[in-house]
């Protein structure tokens, strides 16, 4: 039996117990518009509820723009009447001055409060419902929205979680009525990559034991009380760093996230608070955790503690020693926590906008006490990102993790004249890919280059959509059916809709195709993945027209099946389609649909479904995997790298585990095409 329709009202908040309660018994109609009955009102009196405080304030910038800011509080209580009162002297849960000032706004505004009360809540179902809904808020597209929450609190299995998703969405439902704005559509928040890395998701146990692991250490680690370090000033002298292992998918950046909310709301006392940032190499994943740090009032704009690496180094350096990077060489002002997220992407020697010791591991540690790097040796994509072998000796001794151990012990090592202690944690659960174990490893397989055997069909579970793994001997028909995955039918409005209320899906590809983001193609266009059939198989063309395959001749193609598909980023959008995408990861963006993402945009987020064109550079010959770095672009991955192949063979591991619930293939070298093809049939027969 389907659980009751929960019931949502609205009333203004308030102070005085009285008054709410008198507000509650005027309520004649829920927020969607139906009666309120006698024996709705005592149950949302006397039975567990959760709430929603919001207060919007229209604000005008001194640029002249106008806009409105919301202000949101979510709560679960067992006495709203009584809770209401409690909430204008509470001042303990807010560490951060933003937050605290934040709160004490919402309390003097004009706020309203919308109370949530269904007939088999307990303490259980209602505190997880407010975790649901602050990650759905968090995720919330309005771009000047405050969340006023110090912490979450995620349950663990009790009796009724199995009606929390009908509940949620039912509630949800109502809410989007009555304020589209603020509580947009359920599935445009699943999809939304701030949602996936909220620090409100309950953490598996694996996530548990590593998170109270680092905890218990950062607090041995960090001055107690009051107390401030003798020299404040001074450049770290020995470091302390613990490294979070964990393959594509185990959980990382939700761990990071959450761990980041916990250190700001829990460590620190007296008037001593945590110096903490976080930072991440990667401009997509810069992009969700500005606005996640935001939107929770833990930054007022960004680049105040979500840094890229080069950021933080030169903000924590020294001035006065050269012109340009040379103070790089200089550190000071150390932080007391660094946060690392994806610290495979760290560079090891420099670049343009980075010199230091050329190892920014290393040059984040003079700047930290503590540093929390999550790290994937499977996703090393560049030769700058390649570990020398002191270095892969010292983070990454051989027989770390004997057996099912999780953590490696705390030791002593040194890197570039910098003493340090380091120990690791691993994360086994694999929580992207909803699919079964023998599903989960034929990709593990695939992607790690050992072979690519019988394909495997998900097990039918009760509220589990089946995984599926579908390879097509046309780039067209896989294109095709990741659009059907994107877009749908409207029966009810007889129009297509796109991704906002659909699946989010996309075409990705290797690095085989020219692109370059500072420079437009030579022969004209933008650059683009192109695959032309030259008679029982397929090519791939340069942008010139010409065919990359070196055994070919080297005459234009002329085949009328010639498939194109602009890369990431090549589609030029209108302003206002800017302004609508501002904010929002590459696959978020809905014109991406048309377009082809790669390693470097898709890396570290998830897709309901993906679509892999595989180009020349992966290969099967004699019965193996091959990765050939003369089919590659990827001039980052090969020139000068001692171990190209290895770059190769963790880019296609990227690409193949971005599919929460699906894995499209198609592959554009002839052998490996029909051993996919034979591999899928296999799987059938079986």
């Amino acid at each position: 039996m389907a659980p009751r329709q929960p019931i949502v009202i609205d009333v203004p908040f308030r102070e005085d117990d009285r008054e709410v309660e008198q507000s509650i018994d005027d309520v004649d109609r829920e927020v969607d518009g139906r009666a309120v009955s006698r024996e709705d009102r005592a149950l949302l009196k006397t039975f567990p509820t959760v709430y929603i405080i919001h207060g919007k304030r229209h604000e005008r910038m001194r640029s002249g723009f106008e806009r409105d800011r919301f202000l949101v509080y979510v709560g679960e209580t067992n006495s709203i009447v009584r809770r209401t009162k409690e909430h204008y002297s509470d001042d303990v849960t807010y560490r951060s001055e933003r937050g605290r000032k934040a709160w004490h706004q919402l309390n003097q505004s004009d706020a309203r409060m919308l109370v949530i009360g269904q007939d088999h809540f307990n303490k259980s179902l209602t505190l997880d419902l407010e975790n649901t809904f602050l990650s759905y808020l968090l995720a919330s597209d309005v771009e000047d929205v405050t969340l006023v929450n110090g912490r979450g609190n995620p349950q663990d299995d009790y009796f009724t979680k199995r009606e929390l998703p009908a509940i949620t969405s039912a509630a949800w439902r109502k809410l989007n009525r009555y304020e589209p704005r603020l509580f947009p559509a359920e599935s445009v928040i699943r999809d939304s990559a701030i949602f996936k890395a909220s620090p409100f998701h309950a953490l598996g146990r694996d996530q548990l034991n590593a998170e109270d692991a680092i905890l218990a250490r950062l607090r041995q680690a960090l001055p107690s009380g009051g107390e401030v370090p003798s020299n404040p000033d001074a450049p770290v002298s020995t470091g302390e760093l613990i490294v979070v292992e964990g393959m594509a998918g185990t959980g990382k950046t939700v761990l990071l996230s959450h761990l980041f909310l916990r250190i700001m709301n829990e460590l620190g006392s007296g008037e001593r608070t945590v110096d903490a940032c976080l930072l991440v190499n990667h401009k997509e994943q810069l992009t969700v955790y500005n606005a996640i740090m935001r939107r929770l009032a833990l930054q007022g704009s960004d680049g105040k503690v979500v840094l890229a690496p080069t950021q933080f180094i030169n903000q924590h350096s020294e001035l006065g020693h050269g012109r340009g990077l040379d103070r790089q060489d200089h550190p000071m002002h150390p932080v007391d926590i660094a946060l690392v997220d994806e610290a495979h992407l760290l560079l090891n020697e420099g670049n343009q906008g980075y010199r230091g010791s050329r190892n920014m591991l290393v040059d984040i540690m003079r700047r930290a006490r503590v540093v929390v790097a999550v790290y994937d040796l499977g996703q090393v994509l560049r030769k700058s990102q390649e570990l020398a072998p002191e270095m892969r000796d010292a983070l990454f001794p051989q027989d770390r993790f004997p057996g099912r151990c999780t953590e490696c012990p705390r030791r002593q090592a040194e890197l570039d004249r910098l003493p340090f202690h380091v120990s690791n944690l691993l994360l086994r659960q694999q929580y992207r890919i909803d699919a079964c174990d023998e599903v989960i490893a034929w990709i593990d397989d695939f992607a790690s280059g050992r072979g690519v055997g019988p394909i495997p069909h998900d097990i039918p579970r009760d509220g589990h959509e089946p995984y599926q793994i579908r390879v097509f001997d046309s780039p067209f028909e896989l294109r095709s059916a990741i659009e059907e995955r994107a877009l749908t039918f409207d029966d009810k409005s007889g129009e297509m809709v796109d991704d906002t209320s659909h699946g989010l899906s996309r075409m990705l590809a290797t690095y085989d195709w020219p692109y370059s983001s500072k420079s437009h193609p030579a022969f004209g266009g933008v650059w683009e993945v192109r695959i032309v059939r030259e008679e029982s198989h397929w090519v791939s063309l340069g942008q010139d027209g010409h065919r990359q395959d070196s055994q070919s001749d080297t005459g234009e193609a002329g085949s009328s099946e010639c498939f194109h598909m602009p890369w990431n980023y090549q589609t030029v959008q209108t302003p206002a389609e800017a302004r609508r995408d501002k904010g929002k990861a590459w696959a978020e963006q809905s014109h991406t649909l048309g377009e082809c993402g790669s390693i470097y945009t898709i890396q570290g987020f998830d897709l309901n479904y993906a679509g892999v064109i595989i180009g020349p550079s992966v290969c099967w010959r004699d019965g193996h995997l091959v990765f050939d770095p003369t089919k590659s672009c990827n001039s980052q991955a090969i020139n000068g790298s001692e171990r190209p192949e290895d770059n190769l063979r963790h880019e296609l591991n990227v690409l193949l585990k971005r599919g929460v619930h699906g894995l499209y293939l198609f592959a554009v070298d002839e052998g490996l095409e029909r051993r996919l093809l034979d591999m899928q049939l296999a799987g059938s027969e079986g």
